[in-house]
């Protein structure tokens, strides 16, 4: 059976924080973090869960910017940061 990409262990660690199922959503990566429930405190945690997942940093800017619910950014846009940490092509 073949590693999960990036993108699918991003996914499932943001969605397991938030106690919910990807499958819930046509498409897992559009979710905003509010659309799935999250407050300011789960934000926080899912920054940390996703460092110490791919050995990151996450600078508190960028989740601050992930975080503005005007901005609407999606579980798409946090696995797209992670990608961008690591250095590797945002392809799944």
């Amino acid at each position: 059976m073949a590693e999960p990409t990036t993108q699918q262990r991003a996914i499932a660690l943001i969605y397991k924080m938030l106690d919910r199922e990807p499958s819930d959503h046509a498409d897992p990566l559009a979710a905003t973090l509010a659309d799935l429930g999250a407050d300011s405190l789960d934000v926080i945690e899912i920054s940390m869960e996703l460092e110490q997942a791919f050995d990151v940093e996450i600078t508190d800017e960028e989740v601050d910017a992930l975080s503005i619910p005007e901005a609407n950014k999606t579980v798409g846009d946090w696995w797209l940061l992670v990608e961008a940490k690591l250095g590797a092509p945002a392809n799944g």
